[in-house]
C-alpha cells in the first residue's frame, strides 16, 4: 500500500497504553498526571496527539520546549528537566507556571543573579540523586559509577540545594524530582527511588507533587504490570504520611510509545554464502536501533509465495556497515525479493534518534482502525539541502 520503508502507529494501541496507565495509578493515586518524554519520540504529531490527550510535556532542551509551543502547549503545561535546559527557557517556564526540575548548583546561581526576572512566588523542583545502586546491585546503567544528575543525597548536596533556594525568598521549592535510568525498570528499582524522595520530603513543607520520571515497563509480556507499578510506588508514599493532596508525576516515554510502533521493509535481494541465506531489504538497523545495539526484534513475515524451508538466515539493511543485520531467522520459510518484513516495538528511540546517513528520514504512517493517514512525508533531497549553501 506503501513504498517502503515506512514506521507504521497503530493508534489503537497507543490509546490502550495511555489510557491504562492513567487507570491504573489513579486507582491508587487520584492526584495524578502524566509528563510525556519528548526526547523519547519527537514526532510532532505524536507529540501534538498526547497534547489533546491533557498529557503534559515533559522536555530537557530549549528546541524540545520550542516544539512543545509550536504544537499547542501552554508553559504551565510543561515539565522542564535535564543537565542543560537552555537559562533562558529556565525563565520562561517558571514564569510561565510550568515544571522546572533544578539539576545544578549553577542553575540555582543563575536564578540567583536574575531575580529581577522572576515573577513573585515562583515555584521550582529540585532532581535528586542518590547511590541507586548499593540499593539495586547491577539495576542501574552507570553502574558503579555515579549518576549524573540531580542533586545528591548522601552527601547533602540536596539539602544544600533546598537551604540556597530559601535564602532567595522569592522562589519557592514544592517538587522533588526523582527519575533515575536502569537496566531493569525493576518494583524493586521504584521502591528505592520513592524511599528516598519521601525521606528527602521532610525537607520541603511546601512540597506540591511528586515526581517519579520514566523508565518503567509498557506492555510487555512477563515484566511488571502499571498497577504493580502504582501501588508500589504509592504504598511507600503512604508509609510516609505523604498528603493526598500532592500530586503524583509519571513521565513515560517508551512505555507509551514501543509498542504501537512497527516498521516495514521490503526484500531486495539475496545471496547465498557459507550456508547463510542474506537477505537485503530497503530498510536499515539505523532506523530501529541507531546505536547498532544488540537488540533482538519480534517479527512478522509477509510471504510472496516461497514455502521452502532455509536453515538460516539473515535479514539486513541497505547500509554499508557489515553490522546492519537485525534478524535471524533459523529454519524458516525463504525470504525472496518482495516479501514484507514487520519489525515490532519500534517506537521508543528510534524516530528521534535515526541520522541522515545514505538515505533520508522515511515516512511514518498513522493506522487508525481501518483508515491510514501520512502523517510524515519521506524526506527528498529539498528537505535534506534546507538552510544548506552550496557552491
Amino acid at each position: 500500500m506503501y513504498s517502503t520503508p515506512y514506521y507504521l502507529l497503530d493508534l489503537d494501541r497507543l490509546r490502550n497504553n495511555l489510557y491504562s496507565l492513567q487507570k491504573s495509578f489513579e486507582e491508587f493515586w487520584p492526584n495524578f498526571c502524566i509528563g510525556y518524554s519528548f526526547k523519547t519520540n519527537n514526532l510532532p504529531w505524536l507529540v501534538s496527539w498526547f497534547r489533546t490527550q491533557g498529557v503534559l510535556a515533559e522536555v530537557v532542551s530549549t528546541p524540545e520546549y520550542e516544539l512543545a509551543k509550536y504544537v499547542g502547549y501552554k508553559d504551565s503545561e510543561i515539565i522542564l528537566n535535564g543537565p542543560y535546559k537552555g537559562y533562558d527557557t529556565i525563565i520562561e517556564v517558571i514564569n510561565g507556571g510550568g515544571i522546572v526540575n533544578l539539576d545544578s548548583f549553577e542553575e540555582i546561581d543563575y536564578l540567583k543573579k536574575n531575580l529581577d526576572r522572576l515573577y513573585e512566588n515562583v515555584k521550582i523542583g529540585l532532581r535528586i540523586n542518590f547511590n541507586l545502586e548499593k540499593a539495586c546491585p547491577g539495576e542501574t546503567i552507570p553502574g558503579k559509577e555515579p549518576g549524573r544528575f540531580g542533586f545528591n543525597y548522601e552527601n547533602s548536596d540536596f539539602e544544600k540545594a533546598v537551604n540556597k533556594i530559601r535564602s532567595l525568598n522569592k522562589i519557592k521549592i514544592v517538587g522533588i524530582h526523582g527519575h533515575h535510568s536502569t537496566r531493569t525498570k525493576s518494583l524493586r528499582i521504584f521502591s528505592a527511588i520513592t524511599e528516598v524522595v519521601c525521606k528527602a520530603s521532610s525537607m520541603i513543607p511546601d512540597l506540591e507533587y511528586i515526581d517519579m520520571g520514566g523508565c518503567l515497563f509498557g506492555d510487555k509480556p512477563g515484566a511488571p504490570s502499571f498497577s504493580e507499578y502504582a501501588k508500589t510506588i504509592t504504598d511507600i508514599m503512604r508509609k510516609y504520611n505523604v498528603s493526598q493532596y500532592i500530586k503524583l508525576i509519571m513521565e513515560p516515554g517508551a512505555a507509551l510509545i514501543a509498542s504501537p510502533f512497527s516498521y516495514y521493509c521490503k526484500v531486495i535481494s539475496t545471496k547465498e554464502i557459507q550456508n547463510t541465506r542474506l537477505v537485503f531489504t530497503d530498510g536499515s538497523k539505523k532506523h530501529i536501533a541507531p546505536q547498532m545495539n544488540d537488540i533482538k526484534f519480534l517479527y512478522n513475515v509477509v510471504y510472496k509465495e516461497s514455502n521452502k524451508i532455509i536453515p538460516r538466515q539473515v535479514i539486513s539493511g541497505y547500509s554499508c556497515i557489515e553490522m546492519d543485520r537485525f534478524a535471524e531467522m533459523i529454519n524458516e520459510r525463504e525470504m525472496i525479493v518482495g516479501d514484507i518484513i514487520e519489525l515490532k516495538n519500534c517506537g521508543a528511540y528510534t524516530i528521534s534518534l535515526a541520522p541522515l546517513f545514505i538515505e533520508y528520514f522515511p515516512q511514518v504512517i498513522l493506522k487508525d482502525g481501518d483508515d491510514y493517514t501520512v502523517i510524515r512525508e519521506a524526506w527528498k533531497i529539498n528537505e535534506f539541502i534546507q538552510k544548506n549553501k552550496i557552491l
